[in-house]
């Protein structure tokens, strides 16, 4: 069976939250990593950002091919409220996650999910490679710890967005912080505090796509979203948020 053959009437096991903004080039290399994924029933839902080129003539085509390919679309609002009215929208048990310009690699999804199911986790993350999206090249593997709690999440942000998946059956919807950077950090927190640990499933089966040195163009703006989640959803006080966000950004230069 196709990953995208939905039997009527059968329950989406897995929605694949996917937030696309000008992303009309590398979108068809991620759709096929998600369709690579083997007989997992799924909804693959993309979130077009307010794009300005021919994303959505795109995903047209790519619904063609792959029919449980859901569409939307909001005015240019950024990632995060993106990603949010996704999991609005999500009907499967698990939620994950991948941007429009970074892979899957075949088989993530059967070992994160039967990992969850077998192990009764709520929230999983996995390994990941960050290659170089010119040259193909690996530039760093990504191997965070095989557990993670609210405390060690306090600290900073090890998990990569394009491999969390959490079941809705356990926690409902919970959403994004409306930042503009470390929005999915966020996510983790609240999850965890919830009282799930993040666990990790095994093998490294993900790819992050980045262009030039730095992952962040405006690193004093990430600063300040990081700190504001510290303060407004954590609701931590002036020197906690401060000492916190000293071991983050640390963390993230060690990263």
């Amino acid at each position: 069976m196709s990953v995208f053959q939905k039997p009527k009437d059968e329950a989406v096991l897995v929605s694949v939250v996917t937030p696309a903004r000008n992303a009309a080039e590398h979108l068809p290399h991620t759709v096929a990593s998600v369709a690579s994924q083997g007989p997992i029933l799924l909804e693959h839902i993309i979130i077009d950002d307010g794009s300005t080129d021919a994303t959505a003539e795109v995903v047209k085509e790519l619904q063609c091919q792959y029919p449980c390919i859901r569409y939307l679309y909001q005015p240019h609002s950024g990632a995060g409220r993106a990603r949010n009215l996704g999991i609005e929208a999500a009907t499967g048990q698990f939620i994950a996650f991948l941007d429009s310009d970074d892979l899957w690699l075949p088989g993530k999804l059967e070992a994160q999910i039967a990992f969850m199911k077998t192990h009764q986790v709520a929230f999983s993350f996995g390994d990941y490679e960050q290659r170089d999206r010119a040259s193909g090249n690996v530039m760093k593997r990504h191997t965070p710890p095989d557990e993670l709690t609210y405390r060690h999440l306090l600290n900073g942000c090890p998990i990569g967005c394009l491999t969390a998946a959490y079941d809705q059956s356990t926690f409902g919807k919970v959403y994004m912080p409306q930042v503009t950077r470390g929005q999915d950090w966020g996510l983790w927190l609240a999850l965890t505090r919830m009282g799930g640990t993040a666990r990790k499933y095994p093998g490294m089966r993900a790819v992050y796509h980045s262009g030039g040195g730095s992952l962040s163009t405006n690193k004093f703006a990430k600063v300040a979203d990081i700190y504001g989640i510290y303060r407004k959803q954590e609701h931590l006080d002036h020197v906690r948020s401060g000492w916190y966000l000293t071991w983050h950004v640390l963390n993230s230069l060690l990263k």
